[in-house]
C-alpha cells in the first residue's frame, strides 16, 4: 500500500485499531489477500446503511459491502473504486472508523480491513461489475446492525469463520454509531 494509517487518519480521522480474534484465519479472503480490503458503510439519505447479499451466501445473510485493495493502490482510491463498482453511487467520505486486523491462536493474518463511513451524494443503486453477483440490497438502521451481525455469527458451520469475520465490521459500525449519538 502506498499510504500509511497516519496519512489516512489525517484525511478522514484517526481510526480505532482493532484486533479481531477468529476461530481460524484459514479462509478466503483472509488467507488469500495480502493487500486487505476496504469495508464500506454507505449511509443513504435515510440515515440507514446499505447491506448486501450474494447468490452463494447461505441463507442470504446480509453484510456490509467490501472490496479488495490492489497492490500499490491507495486505500481511499480503492474505497471509491469499489463503491462505484458495487453500487454506482457517488459518495463523500465521512470517517475512517477502524483498521481491523485478524488473528487466531497468536497467528496474525497479513490481511486487514479498513472500515469507512461514507454518505451517498447521488447515483442510482446498481452494480457496475457483473462479477460481483450481488442479488439483493437492504437498508439497515444503525440500531438494527446487531441483528444482522448475529445472523452472520449464526451462519452454517461451514461458513462460521467467514460469518464471524463479516460480523465484526457490523459490530464496530454499531459501536461507532452509538458513540456518535452520545
Amino acid at each position: 500500500m502506498t499510504e500509511s494509517l497516519e496519512v489516512l487518519a489525517e484525511r478522514y480521522g484517526a481510526p480505532r485499531s482493532i484486533r479481531c480474534s477468529l476461530p481460524s484465519i484459514q479462509f478466503p479472503p483472509v488467507s488469500e489477500r495480502d493487500h486487505g480490503e476496504v469495508c464500506m458503510a454507505i449511509r443513504r439519505p435515510s440515515g440507514h446503511f446499505l447491506l448486501q447479499t450474494k447468490a452463494n451466501y447461505p441463507r442470504s445473510v446480509m453484510r456490509l459491502p467490501s472490496g479488495g485493495i490492489h497492490r500499490g493502490e491507495p486505500v481511499d482510491a480503492a474505497l471509491l473504486r469499489e463503491i462505484w463498482e458495487e453500487t454506482n453511487l457517488s459518495v463523500e467520505v465521512d470517517r475512517f472508523v477502524a483498521h481491523i486486523t485478524y488473528e487466531h491462536a497468536g497467528n496474525h493474518a497479513r490481511f486487514s480491513s479498513y472500515l469507512f463511513v461514507v454518505s451517498e451524494i447521488s447515483g442510482e443503486l446498481r452494480s457496475n461489475d457483473p462479477d460481483e453477483k450481488i442479488t439483493h440490497w437492504c437498508e439497515a438502521a444503525p440500531a438494527d446492525l446487531p441483528t444482522y451481525a448475529s445472523a452472520l455469527r449464526d451462519i452454517h458451520p461451514k461458513w462460521r469463520n467467514w460469518g464471524q469475520f463479516r460480523a465484526a465490521a457490523l459490530d464496530i459500525l454499531f459501536d461507532y454509531c452509538r458513540a456518535v449519538e452520545n
